[in-house]
């Protein structure tokens, strides 16, 4: 999902706004049923989006099209699998049919020889997510810390988002900043750590030591890395490039604003420009400051 770096995916309801996001340069969308909030009051549940309308919006955009599931739905999984989506968003958005992250490890340098751990080092787990291995599309799994980050990736996930369990309507946007900025300062660490401390973030991480020594020699994720979680502004999309984020999933709260067409064009711009301060300037004269407010 290299492909994906430098770019947005945006969330949306319909294949208007999909085709919207696709005229402004986004590189993938996200289609949900609506927002949470909304859907939970009727519903009583928010599930994965009804898959008549992501054939819809597939038939309408030449862009990838992502399929969001529950944490831990196997069976919706196979079902985007089925319905051709580029990829797949395990995403706690949604209602999880099952505690995600409820992972128990045995410390990782405690050697036991057999086929539960490679090199024979235990690695036992009580699985809550999907198995990402047996399938043949790519996961997006979000992550709220380093651990987090890290488990899923040696799970099997192409690409980590910020996680947020919050509605759309309602999430803060600083919560956003605040796991990107630890998830950047613990990535720090590792790319300086010495063999020694090396060894003891593996183990505070419940991570393997080589998949850490691994991001130390690349000095970067192995995987691609954004920012999710009511993401609209064109400057809170340049800040979070500048502090590190290799993309960004613009909230569908976008779309609710006065002119969301120009809002995306200044998104994209912001994405592209973030290191320069002239530029960006301009985005923000152009979109009225920070912009007009949700209605």
């Amino acid at each position: 999902m290299e492909e994906f770096k430098g770019r947005t995916i945006a969330v949306v309801l319909d294949q208007v706004q999909a085709q919207m996001a696709e005229d402004a340069g986004a590189v993938a969308v996200i289609p949900i049923d609506g927002i949470k909030q909304t859907v939970v009051a009727v519903e009583g549940v928010q599930r994965t989006t009804d898959l008549s309308t992501i054939k819809k919006i597939m038939s309408r955009v030449l862009i990838p099209v992502i399929g969001r599931v529950r944490v831990g739905h196997v069976l919706e999984a196979k079902a985007m699998e089925a319905a051709k989506v580029a990829c797949i968003d395990e995403s706690e958005y949604l209602n999880p049919i099952m505690s995600a992250y409820n992972h128990t490890y045995t410390p990782y340098f405690m050697f036991r020889e057999g086929p539960d751990g490679a090199n024979g080092f235990a690695y036992k787990m009580e699985k809550r997510t999907i198995p990402k291995y047996p399938f043949k599309i790519p996961f997006i799994c979000g992550a709220a810390d380093m651990s987090e980050v890290l488990q899923q990736i040696y799970e099997g996930a192409s690409m980590i988002r910020t996680k947020c369990a919050d509605d759309e309507e309602t999430h803060d946007a600083s919560k956003t900043f605040e796991i990107v900025r630890k998830i950047m300062g613990s990535l720090d660490d590792i790319i300086n750590a010495d063999e020694t401390r090396m060894y003891q973030l593996a183990g505070s991480y419940n991570a393997r030591p080589a998949l850490l020594q691994m991001i130390k020699e690349q000095r970067r994720l192995p995987v691609p890395f954004f920012a999710a979680g009511s993401i609209y502004m064109p400057i809170d999309v340049a800040m979070l490039m500048a502090l590190g984020c290799d993309g960004v999933i613009v909230s569908n709260r976008v779309f609710n604003i006065l002119s969301p067409e120009t809002r995306l064009e200044n998104i994209m711009a912001a994405i592209k420009k973030y290191k320069e301060p002239e530029e960006l300037a301009k985005i923000i004269e152009r979109s009225g400051g920070y912009g007009p407010k949700p209605k």
